[in-house]
């Protein structure tokens, strides 16, 4: 069964990449941050960090390795422990409120790397992207109302109908 949901955590990871790719041309539009919410709430917290931790290395690898690039571990690793240990009972307006305030978390995140800059410099880089964080948030919040009942339903069938009904 284990060997199973490895084989499992990686093509989630693959999907979360395609997904990400498909959606790029849309700035600051993403689903990848509900997706790996859902499967937070789906899955063990350890295959769950695992997904996260795989797609922010085949990010790191697709568009090199930066001063961000350990942001990228942190914000999606965060995403994972915060949906799994914060939402017990998860419903749409939860999900879309959480989703949010990620979108608008996502740039501080990635703003950290720079305080070695100087605060200046992170203030600076935070009130540049300020519009794009606004549009990230608000679509999270948007692309949460409309599809989480949908990918969560058909996620929650899929592990089911694989025999994943128990992996909670």
């Amino acid at each position: 069964m284990r060997l199973k949901l490895l084989v499992l955590d990686a093509l989630l990871v693959g999907l979360l990449v395609i997904v990400k790719e498909a959606l790029a041309f849309l700035p600051n539009i993403e689903v990848v941050t509900l997706i790996l919410m859902i499967l937070a709430l789906l899955l063990p917290l350890r295959d769950s960090l695992l997904i996260a931790f795989g797609y922010a290395t085949l990010e790191n690898l697709l568009y090199g390795i930066n001063i961000f690039a350990l942001s990228y571990y942190l914000v999606f690793i965060l995403i994972v422990l915060i949906t799994h240990f914060l939402i017990r009972r998860p419903s749409y307006l939860k999900v879309a409120f959480l989703s949010f305030f990620f979108g608008l978390f996502f740039d501080v995140v990635f703003a950290l790397p720079l305080l070695v800059n100087g605060l200046s410099v992170t203030i600076a880089y935070l009130l540049n992207g300020i519009l794009f964080s606004l549009v990230h948030a608000v679509s999270n919040f948007i692309l949460a109302l409309f599809l989480y009942d949908g990918i969560y339903q058909i996620v929650a069938a899929l592990l089911e109908y694989n025999g994943f009904n128990d992996v909670k």
